[in-house]
């Protein structure tokens, strides 16, 4: 039995997450004693310091420190979610990566600008002192520290590269550096007693408590993942009217997401996704319902062999069993896809087959009369069928054609379709498991013109825009090719702002050619059509059809938004076969 291990692999991730995301320093490093502060005041005049050198005091510890995740500990922490802030007050202690301890009355970060600021009370603990001072500043991008220390004489300390045994005397800063953000009427996200950041990419919130509007909801951890890595961007869920995720779990390169979602189907029902990410590759796992029989697991893998080279997978199972027990039924989906880029063009191999059962064929189960082929009562049926079709597509880029405001594209593939168990009959009388298929095709489209201009220097022009795209395809099986052709003439008014209509006609005509066999083929008489799964819905194939159609549409539609976060939409379409 063929089966993907999504919900062992997926629970062992989640654990490893958990266990790997909790920074060995913070539980290791020991404060040292405090020392009384001693009293450096700066040379008169002030003169910026040279930087020290490479090999000064800076530890191997402090190496990459930028990079490393800290923790915040507080009275009370909260996240301002519209503007990606961190804040903290009441005995704010901040433990870094390399050791160093910053305490004081007030924290704030700017999770986008990834540098924070401490100020009041503030203390020092590192390079075997503790200093006090007025506030303390962090710059992660750039590995500087900027403090003001309590000395007898005013002056203000840098620290570069986690080197706090030599600061750096009298040196300008930033103009902003202590600067605290006004955060009067935004709203708090959620509260928290501990926060662990990693600087660029997440931060971990124990315990949280989250707004849920009418009351704040209380959770053991928030897990808020910011990395600009799009590959955390990857959805391998089902869809559904409206999702409510929880990150709990992650990392610098994972991520494991709760959700509670709701479709008409399966109502109110929980959800998981599992992320794993590099800077070149991800992969993406997840399970939707997990508390329905009928389930569907989903796993997505992506890698950037090289800058030219690519190869994704995507793998679906749908199951029906209840927990996770031995399913009654299983069928899958395999899409494979590899690109490689050419001068002015790339190559695609796409290769998809789908497995009617993924089970053992049953023991009653006769294939030749069909009869006993299902698990538990016919409601759960054995397919044997799994075909596959393979293709290699060549696609070439767009250009301009001449001097003209037409743009093209050119393409082709060829490929294969297998079914070990039907077997499509030639018209010769042959029957055959494979059927090869070439094709070829075109893409023509205009620039937009302008049709009608504003004369009130607006820009409220009426634009038009033309398509016209061509392929044939021939089959092994036959003489038999198809064409298919497609012009579309598409007209646009802005209206306003935030006012758009368009308009268009789209004329597609199909051509399924089999030559002089062509009346062998569709008879002309008319016959019905009963869909099985619908009895009561008939399809009358009109006589006098020998396989060539044309289709016109006419479409029409209406846009409208007020603001950036909604969108009214209104359309029309008149179809004529």
């Amino acid at each position: 039995m063929f089966r993907f291990p999504v919900v062992a692999a997926l629970l062992a991730s989640c654990i490893a997450f958990g266990v790997a995301s909790v920074p060995a320093a913070y539980a290791q490093s020991v404060a040292p004693a405090p020392v009384a502060p001693q009293p450096l005041p700066s040379p008169a005049p002030l003169e910026p310091s040279p930087l020290p050198a490479v090999s000064a005091s800076a530890t191997p510890a402090a190496t990459g420190r930028r990079l490393a995740a800290f923790a915040l500990d507080a009275d009370r922490i909260a996240f301002y979610s519209g503007r990606y802030i961190v804040g903290a007050d009441g005995n704010v202690r901040v433990s870094l990566g390399d050791g160093t301890r910053v305490t004081g009355d007030t924290f704030f970060e700017d999770l986008r600008l990834n540098r924070f600021v401490i100020a009041g009370n503030v203390r020092v603990e590192a390079a075997g002192k503790t200093t006090e001072g007025a506030a303390f500043s962090e710059y992660f991008d750039f590995d500087r520290a900027y403090f003001v220390p309590l000395l007898s004489e005013p002056d203000r300390w840098t620290f570069a590269a986690g080197d706090y045994a030599h600061p750096l005397l009298g040196r300008q800063m930033p103009g902003d550096t202590f600067f605290l953000p006004d955060l009067a009427g935004e709203r708090v996200f959620l509260y928290a007693k501990r926060a662990v950041i990693d600087p660029n990419q997440s931060v971990r919130f124990t315990p949280a408590r989250i707004n849920f509007g009418l009351t704040f909801v209380p959770f053991p951890s928030y897990f808020l993942n910011f990395s600009p890595n799009p590959n955390f961007a990857q959805n391998a869920l089902a869809g559904a009217f409206a999702d409510g995720p929880l990150d709990f779990a992650g990392g610098r390169h994972g991520l494991a997401t709760a959700h509670l979602r709701y479709d008409s189907v399966d109502k109110i029902f929980p959800a998981y996704e599992q992320h794993l990410v590099s800077d070149n590759s991800y992969v993406v796992a997840s399970v939707n319902p997990l508390t329905r029989p009928q389930k569907q697991y989903n796993l997505l893998l992506y890698d950037r062999i090289s800058p030219g080279l690519q190869a994704q997978v995507a793998l679906q199972e749908n199951a029906f069993q209840h927990d996770f027990a031995q399913p009654l039924s299983a069928t899958a989906y395999q899409n494979l896809l590899v690109t490689g880029s050419l001068p002015h063009s790339y190559l695609q191999l796409s290769s998809v087959t789908t497995f009617d059962s993924l089970l053992a064929v049953p023991q009653r189960c006769n294939l030749t009369t069909r009869t006993g082929c299902y698990y538990g009562d016919p409601s759960h049926p054995f397919f044997p069928q799994h075909p596959n079709s393979t293709t290699l597509n060549w696609v070439g880029f767009r250009h301009q054609l001449r001097d003209l405001p037409v743009t093209f594209q050119l393409r082709s593939a060829y490929g294969q379709s297998v079914d070990s168990v039907n077997r499509e009959t030639q018209l010769g009388g042959v029957p055959t498991n494979n059927v090869f298929f070439k094709s070829v095709g075109i893409d023509l489209t205009t620039r937009s013109f302008t049709l009608v201009p504003d004369r009130t220097g607006r820009h409220r022009d009426v634009y038009l825009t033309a398509s016209y795209d061509k392929q044939r395809t021939f089959f092994s099986v036959g003489p038999h090719s198809t064409d298919i052709a497609r012009g579309v003439v598409s007209l646009t008014k802005l209206i306003s702002p935030e006012l758009t209509v368009l308009a268009s006609y789209t004329n597609t005509q199909t051509a399924d050619d089999y030559g002089k066999l062509q009346r062998s083929v569709y008879p002309g008489y008319a016959a019905v059509y009963v869909n099985p799964s619908f009895p009561t819905l008939r399809y009358v194939v009109p006589g006098g059809f020998f396989g060539f159609s044309t289709s016109r549409s006419f479409n029409q539609q209406i846009v409208f938004t007020p603001n950036g976060l909604l969108t009214f939409t209104g359309g029309l379409r008149e179809n004529r076969d």
